[in-house]
């Protein structure tokens, strides 16, 4: 398996991976799945993710939606896992309790409790889908969905966090503008108003933003305001307008043009036609005001 890419890719479907050492991610990507991680061996994860660092325990399930902007972060050679992902309309299909859905579309990270006998079901996945054959495929499918249905039983309660980890220097900075870009990046902030506490030269925070990230801030906002489109439009029926300003573009134009960039290539109506109606009864969220875009 080679290293992930570092733009947005379109849906890599069904995959389940055995993964010898972290791949080296030199920016955060997005694609368009929902993707499961668990480390065997060397020890946790670090992740930015949703504008924050979090370390993924060693052992314990990890399952997000990969549409927001991520990114593994210090890659490990002595690291070992299993790595899938899943196509969202399947998982929107399974009809998962409570509010599993809205909270991986909302931009959640959520950790499995640990569990005993993980890494022997991890592996026999792996084999599963390696296999071709497929009625051990339909097997590894049904494992999953009930592994998932249960996590979303356990999300009816206080379900554990990954824990947020100090950073330090380029680090330190990059998880400090993601976290103020997470937001209010659908508010119209400007770069400047970003920057701004941080008491330090604009040209070199911008700088050594895309030094550590692989990206400009305003690409990551793009990133971040296609993703609440995405969420928007499979969660909702309002009018495409309507979210196109509530996920922060000033107007149409700029927003059919990320869109296509950082939505695998669709159109926002061609995305809710095939995602949408599977699954009805979603819980629409409150609409905000509409925001000007001043990025």
């Amino acid at each position: 398996m080679p290293n992930l890419p570092t733009t947005h890719t379109p849906a890599f479907g069904l995959r389940v991976w055995r993964m010898r050492g972290t791949p080296q991610m030199r920016a955060p990507h997005t694609h368009a799945d929902i993707e499961i991680n668990m480390t065997l061996k060397g020890g946790s994860l670090r992740y930015l993710h949703g504008g924050q660092i979090l370390a993924v325990p060693m052992g314990r399930m990890a399952v997000f939606w990969a549409g927001i902007p991520h990114q593994l972060l210090s890659p490990r050679s002595d690291c070992e896992g299993v790595w899938m992902t899943l196509p969202l309309p399947w998982v929107l299909q399974w009809k998962l309790p409570g509010r599993l859905i809205q909270r991986l579309l909302a931009g959640e990270l959520i950790l499995e409790n640990a569990a005993p006998g993980n890494a022997g079901m991890l592996e026999r996945w792996v084999g599963d889908f390696q296999s071709g054959d497929s009625a051990r495929r339909k097997v590894l499918l049904l494992e999953i969905e009930a592994r998932i249905h249960r996590l979303g039983l356990g999300s009816r309660r206080a379900s554990p966090k990954p824990p947020r980890i100090p950073a330090a220097g380029g680090e330190s900075l990059l998880a400090a503008i993601t976290e103020r870009l997470a937001a209010g990046y659908d508010k119209g902030m400007s770069v400047k108003e970003v920057i701004s506490p941080l008491a330090l030269n604009p040209r070199y925070v911008m700088r050594l933003f895309r030094t550590h990230s692989g990206m400009t801030i305003w690409e990551y906002v793009l990133r971040l305001r296609v993703a609440h489109a995405q969420r928007l439009l499979i969660t909702t029926d309002q009018k495409i307008t309507d979210i196109a300003l509530e996920s922060g573009f000033g107007s149409l134009a700029p927003f059919y043009a990320a869109f296509k960039k950082y939505g695998g290539g669709q159109k926002p109506d061609g995305f809710r036609r095939k995602l949408s109606p599977l699954n009805p009864n979603l819980q629409s969220p409150p609409a905000g005001p509409p925001n000007r875009d001043r990025f």
